[in-house]
């Protein structure tokens, strides 16, 4: 299977504005590397339909999910359902995938697993994400808060997509949002903010499931 990466980022509304920004700044890294394709679907074309026809007729090995979820299922543009338990899970068969959306896995990663992803990453809980609340892209890239959130959860593409396993990518990860969670905690100022208990909130229900060393 060609090293095809088939990315939805529904970038409805701020939060999936920012998930689309930093899949960008992912993306462009990507495109570097030899060998490696990315085909996106956003806004609008982030449906259902037409991630079913990309990823049967790409055949990616790393799929991409970013936006809301819920337990059995990930969303897309304007909460239109893209992958659901029992309806058409089966299209990740085979393959490693990313979903940041939260909740999802709690349900739609363990039924993954059984009908042969490879593996699964994500969040078994609320994914919580603090922002300045920056409206275009330039802005959010510098938005130090968002930061802190997304760059250990999009750690994980870029080291999959760097050669590391599944479980290294996941430790990259860990790593960087408890060194994020260990700045705040460690000054003064900002000890008690709320951002330390979402940041550790995200880190303990950040999961994966499926075989360790599975490369992309």
């Amino acid at each position: 299977m060609a090293r095809i990466v088939v990315a939805s980022n529904a970038a409805h509304d701020l939060p999936t504005e920012y998930l689309d920004t930093w899949t960008e700044k992912i993306v462009a890294k990507a495109k570097q590397f030899p060998g490696v394709e990315v085909f996106e679907l956003k806004r609008e074309k982030a449906n259902k339909k037409e991630l079913e026809e990309l990823i049967k007729n790409k055949e990616p090995r790393l799929v991409i999910l970013h936006g809301h979820g819920s337990h059995d299922s990930v969303l897309g543009y304007e909460r239109e359902v893209l992958i659901k338990c029992d309806e058409n899970a089966e299209l990740l068969s085979g393959r490693i995938v990313h979903a940041l959306a939260c909740d999802s896995g709690k349900t739609l990663a363990p039924h993954c697993l059984k009908i042969g992803t490879l593996a699964y990453i994500g969040y078994k809980e609320e994914y919580k994400l603090a922002t300045l609340g920056k409206t275009n892209s330039k802005e959010q890239l510098s938005d130090i808060i968002a930061a802190m959130f997304l760059d250990p959860a999009f750690e994980i593409i870029m080291a999959l997509i760097e050669g590391a396993s599944v479980d290294v990518a996941f430790a990259r990860s860990q790593t960087l949002g408890k060194n994020n969670l260990s700045s705040l905690i460690t000054n003064p100022a900002s000890a008690s903010s709320p951002l330390c208990a979402a940041l550790y909130h995200n880190l303990t229900h950040q999961m994966f499931v499926g075989e360790g060393a599975t490369v992309f």
